[in-house]
This record gives C-alpha cells, structure tokens and sequence, in this order.
C-alpha cells in the first residue's frame, strides 16, 4: 500500500511540473503579446477585405486595374509595374520639397505599429516592408493630388493624366475598399510639402478636387464628418451621406415594402421634379409630387457605390448609402424608367444606353445583406405606395396605361390612324346601314 501511495505521489509530482511549465510558457506567450500591442487608444479597424458575396456578384468592381496603394494587394503581379512610378514620384518630392529621405523614413516608421491597426487583417509585413509601403504609396498619393491641382507641378509629359485609360483605372482603384491607405498616414506625409504652395489647402481639399467626377462630389461642400473620415472610401461616403445628423430618420423594425418604378408612379399621376440641392438623400414627396437630386452616372458609378456599400456592411454605424441604391433600384425596373429620370434631369447618362444604366442598378446591391430597420427611405415609400394604390390614382394609372396602349397601336405612325379613322367611319357606316335597313324593312312590312 505505502508502494502505491508513493507512485500516485510521484506521478502527481510529475504533472504539477508539467503544470508549472506550461503556465510560465502560455504566461510568456501571453506577455509578448500585450507587449507588441500598440500603446494608443485601441479602436475598430476600418479598412476591410470585402465580404465574399459580393465580391462574388463583381469582383473586377473590387480589385485594382492599375496600382497597389496600401499593403492588401501589394504582391499582385499585374500591379507592378506602376512601382517605378511611385519611386519617381518619391524623387520628385524630395527633389522639389528639398526633403532628406532619412527624416522622411524616420517619420513614417514612428506611426508604422499605429497604423497596422487601421487594417482589418493582419498585415504580414515586417516594420521595414510596411514602412516602405507607407512611404512610397503615401508620397505617391501626394504627389497625384498635387498635380492634379497644381497643373505646374506637372513635369513634361504626365502619363497618368494624359491616357484616358490610365486615368480611368487610376481613379476606380483609388475607390477601392481594399486599396485604402489611412488618411492620418498620408496627412502626416503633407507636412513636407511647402506651405507657400497649399496656402491653407488640406489634404481634404485636394481629394475634393481629385474625385470630383465620382458621384456628386463635385456639387458638394466638404463637411466636418468628411474631415473625420479614416480613408477616401468614408471621405466619399460622408461626403454624399445626410447633410446633418438631426436629418436622420427614426427607424423602427418593419418590414420592408418595394415602392414601384419610376413609369407606374408616373401613371398614377406622380410628377416628378429635379431638386435644387445635390445631396443624394434631399429627396421629399409632397401633394404628388417626387423631387430628386440629380445624379451622374458614368464608368466610376458601379465602383464608387459597390466599395461604399462594403465599408457599410463591414460593421459601419449607417446604411444609408445602401438604402440610397435600394430605393433607385426600386424607381429603376427598365431603360423607360431611366429616360424618365433622365427626361427630368434627374439622370445625367454618361454610359450611352439606358439600358445600360438599368442594369447597374439593378446589380449593385445583389448578394447584400439589408437590414429592415435601417432603411433610410421607409416613410417615403409608404407614402409613395400609399399614393399610388389611392383608388383615383389607380384608376389614373389605368386610363394612362389605356392611352400609351392606344398610342402605340393607333397613334404610332400617320398610317396607323388613318386606318383608325377608316375603320372608325366603317362602323358608324355599317351602323347606318343596318339602321336604314330595318327601317326599310320594317316600311316594306306594314305595307
């Protein structure tokens, strides 16, 4: 028994030691951990892979044609050979700026573990890699802006803004989610840029300008949500979003109903008028009549509103970008819905066909979660329904329907009516025959 007793003793012995080690091992592990944690304030990642879905819906509406900016698609073969061009936009920088390259990497490398933290997933670069990403795509950023404002700036033959195609490419893969460098990373870069040549200009400013002919950014003043955003993606969206918090509607859980399209609204007796301002979400209906902002549609389009849509649905505070395309999708059912828009001005068409336009947005939104309750635009569309199935402007709809039918059976060609007309006189003739005859034959009877 006192033999058994020591085994158990021993064996218990030997597991409390391997206890030990493996909790000073995991504690070790652990400490390294905390230790390697950036020492800031932690908050949410906001530069995200996009979902699967709907990258599965377009993925070409994602990925960079041109040039990698940011670590997420630096390896990408196809993209490499903008990086001359980055390491000659870094030399003009130094060159015209009188810049020393060692402060230049000094100052980038002491926010590099800061700025991994922007980053969703995990960045698998060493500090030296990931510092010379933000310093090449950071300057090379600048450097863009800065010539596309200041046309001086521009040295002899400018590749990038002369080659339409270029510049297209340029401007969808400066759209992209995955393709974002922090705004804190490239503003700290514009410190060495003299302040004799931005005389109060900010970064801002020049991404203003920059990305003019996406959406309606062009008509729209930079707000102080805009000069909060993290990256160009929630630039653009707080740029196009609600001109003021306070106009935020009150969502309630409910279900969501489609409003109909554009040409059924039209013949329930809706009207439709232009709005003045050009903020997406200025959009009111009132005594039948639906005003709208207007709205560019051109090749950056399905770019600009897809990568917007992925920032909301990775876990942004609003959906009001998406509520926006759901509600056009809704006005939007066929190419006779978009010459009405366009009709009104409410539609600027810069793809050619409008069926071209239905398309876009009929797809943008495919494979995206939608939340019932965060829809932006629910009491419009209650009201709009309940307008519209009003028993008047139902009847309205149908009398409309009734004459386009008409019109494009009898009213379509000058021969198409003379042919109503003839057929029309035939009957009153075939009536005023049969007339006659009855009363011929009712004569010939009593006689």
């Amino acid at each position: 028994m006192d033999s058994q007793d020591h085994k158990m003793k021993a064996t218990s012995s030997g597991k409390t030691a391997l206890d030990d080690k493996m909790i000073e091992t995991l504690t070790s592990k652990i400490d390294y951990k905390l230790n390697a944690l950036s020492t800031d304030t932690p908050f949410t990642s906001c530069i995200h892979r996009v979902p699967d879905k709907p990258r599965k819906a377009n993925e070409a509406a994602y990925t960079p044609r041109l040039v990698s900016i940011g670590p997420l698609h630096r390896e990408r073969g196809q993209l490499q050979g903008m990086e001359s061009y980055k390491l000659r936009y870094l030399r003009n920088f130094l060159t015209r700026f009188k810049v020393n390259l060692c402060d230049l990497v000094m100052h980038v490398a002491r926010d590099e573990r800061y700025i991994r933290e922007y980053y969703e997933d995990t960045i698998n670069l060493n500090k030296e890699q990931f510092t010379e990403v933000l310093l090449l795509d950071g300057i090379f950023v600048i450097e863009l802006f800065l010539k596309n404002y200041f046309l001086k700036l521009r040295e002899g033959r400018e590749v990038l803004f002369e080659n339409h195609w270029m510049q297209s490419d340029l401007l969808h893969d400066m759209l992209l989610l995955e393709n974002q460098l922090p705004i804190r990373a490239i503003a700290s870069l514009l410190l060495f840029v003299d302040s004799s040549l931005l005389k109060g200009i900010t970064l801002y400013d020049l991404a203003h300008e920059f990305f003019r002919n996406v959406g309606n950014t062009e008509k729209l003043q930079l707000t102080e949500d805009c000069r909060r955003a993290r990256h160009f993606v929630e630039f653009l969206l707080s740029l196009h979003g609600p001109m003021h918090r306070n106009e935020l509607p009150s969502f309630r859980a409910r279900k969501f109903e489609n409003t109909r399209s554009a040409t059924e609204l039209q013949q329930a007796g809706v009207k439709f008028r232009r709005a003045e301002k050009s903020c997406l979400f200025n959009v009111d209906f009132t005594k039948g009549e639906l005003t709208l902002p207007s709205l560019m549609v051109n090749d950056s389009t399905e770019t600009f509103f897809r990568n917007l849509i992925a920032f909301e649905q990775c876990g942004y505070y609003s959906k009001h970008i998406t509520s926006y395309v759901i509600f056009m999708d809704n006005l939007i059912n066929t190419p006779n819905d978009v010459d009405l828009l366009v009709k009104h001005e409410i539609i600027k068409n810069e793809l050619g066909e409008s069926k071209a336009v239905a398309d876009l947005f009929n797809n943008l939104y495919k494979e995206v979660v939608t939340e019932t309750d965060e829809f932006y635009f629910d009491e419009l569309c209650d009201n709009l329904n309940a307008y519209s199935s009003d028993p008047f402007h139902a009847f309205k709809a149908k009398w409309f329907r009734w004459k386009m039918i008409a019109k494009r059976d009898y009213f379509s060609t000058p021969w198409s009516f003379i042919s109503l007309l003839a057929a029309g006189a035939l009957l009153i003739l075939t009536v005023i025959q049969t007339v006659c005859s009855l009363i011929q034959a009712k004569s010939s009877s009593k006689g």
